[in-house]
């Protein structure tokens, strides 16, 4: 599915559009859409990963990961998400 855009861009900007679109044999609209779809996905992309980075709040999410196991009807972890017996973390 797509949607009508209509954009203004400056006089240079439109002729490296048409230039460079018709080198990788695309009409400017392909070509136009097809960078717009690349920059928004980059964008969400390196949002994500900011926000990944900065670590979570691991008080939080024992927290959660609690309440959750405490549900009644909760389903229990799955064999392979089980820590050993013994298990201790290494610091």
């Amino acid at each position: 599915m797509t949607k009508p855009l209509t954009i203004e861009i400056d006089e240079g900007a439109a002729e490296r559009l048409v230039r460079i679109a018709n080198d990788l044999g695309e009409t400017p609209e392909q070509f136009a859409a097809r960078v717009v779809a690349a920059s928004i996905e980059s964008f969400e992309s390196n949002v994500f990963f900011a926000r990944r980075a900065k670590g979570i709040d691991r008080d939080a999410a024992i927290a959660w990961l609690d309440e959750l196991a405490g549900r009644e009807g909760g389903p229990a972890p799955d064999p392979d998400d089980r820590l050993p017996e013994g298990y201790a973390p290494g610091r």
